[in-house]
C-alpha cells in the first residue's frame, strides 16, 4: 500500500513504540479519511464497454465536460473531459436481464452520465458470434428534460489507454504464522489473488500529465496513484485502497 503524507494519527492507528500488529481495516480507513481531502477525483473504466450515442447533440464538434476536482469543496477547482459520441463504461454498469432491485442500465432502463449532464437509453445491443455484449447503441436525452434515473455511473470518452494494478490481502488468514491457524506456514497462506493487472482499463486525460506517486480518488472504484513504471506512453497505477471497506476483511 502506498500510503499518503499526513497519515500518521498515533493514537487512533494504535501506533505505539511497543511492537504491537495493527488490524488492517484501521489502517485503511485512515488512508481513505487522509486521500478522501487529498485525492483530485477522476473518471476511468477497468473493463470497458462501448457505448454509441446515436443522436449525439453535436455530431460535427467535440464537447467538454466540467468535472469537479473536489466535489465537495468546487473552490479546488475543475478540470475538462472530452465527451464525443462515443464513450466507455464498466462492463459491470450494464445488464442485458437485471436483477430485482438493479439499478443501472439495462433495456428499459435509463441512467444518468456522472456530470455531463445527460441519460442515456439502450437503444441496439451489439453482440459477437458468441453472443457477448461487444457495444451498446443508446440515445440520450438532457437531464432536465428525462426523467430522473434510478443511478449516475462513470465514464470515458477518447480516454487515455493505462495499466491498474489492483492489490488484495497478501495473506489468506489474519494470523499467518500462527501454526494452529496455518499448519503448512505462512508461504502456504499467500493469497494468489493478491494482484490483479489490467493492462488496458481507461483513465480521462486529464491525468496525463501525471507524476510519479500523484494520486487520485477513481470515481465509484477507489484511491489509486501513479506508479513510477509509468512511460511517457503509458501511465501506470496502483490501488490504495477501496472506496468503503469490505466487511469480508474485518
Amino acid at each position: 500500500m502506498a500510503l499518503p503524507c499526513g497519515l500518521a494519527d498515533s493514537q487512533q492507528v494504535g501506533v505505539t513504540v511497543a511492537q504491537c500488529t495493527m488490524e488492517p481495516h484501521m489502517l485503511e480507513a485512515c488512508v481513505r479519511e487522509v486521500l478522501n481531502e487529498q485525492a483530485p477525483r477522476v473518471m476511468a473504466v477497468l473493463e470497458p464497454l462501448r457505448l454509441t450515442i446515436t443522436n449525439f447533440p453535436s455530431p460535427h464538434q467535440n464537447l467538454d465536460v466540467l468535472v469537479p476536482n473536489f466535489p465537495a469543496d468546487e473552490t479546488k477547482g475543475f478540470h475538462k473531459v472530452p465527451f464525443q459520441p462515443t464513450v466507455y463504461i464498466e462492463q459491470s454498469d450494464f445488464r442485458e436481464v437485471p436483477d430485482k432491485g438493479y439499478k443501472r442500465l439495462a433495456p428499459g432502463q435509463p441512467v444518468g452520465l456522472r456530470h455531463a449532464g445527460y441519460v442515456v437509453a439502450v437503444q441496439n445491443i451489439i453482440k459477437d458470434t458468441s453472443g457477448r455484449v461487444q457495444e451498446l447503441e443508446v440515445i440520450c436525452t438532457k437531464s432536465e428534460a428525462a426523467e430522473k434515473p434510478k443511478a449516475f455511473i462513470h465514464w470515458v470518452s477518447d480516454p487515455l489507454v493505462c495499466e491498474v494494478r489492483q492489490y488484495e490481502q497478501l495473506f489468506l488468514h489474519k494470523n499467518p504464522e500462527d501454526p494452529t491457524e496455518v499448519p503448512g506456514g505462512f508461504l502456504s497462506d499467500v493469497n494468489p489473488n493478491s494482484l490483479c493487472v489490467i493492462e488496458e482499463a481507461l483513465v480521462d486525460r486529464s491525468v496525463r500529465e501525471a507524476k510519479s506517486f500523484d494520486k487520485f480518488q477513481f470515481e465509484r472504484l477507489g484511491y489509486f496513484s501513479v506508479d513510477p513504471d509509468s512511460t511517457d506512453t503509458k501511465l501506470v497505477f496502483n490501488r490504495t485502497v477501496t472506496l468503503k471497506e469490505d466487511p469480508g476483511k474485518v
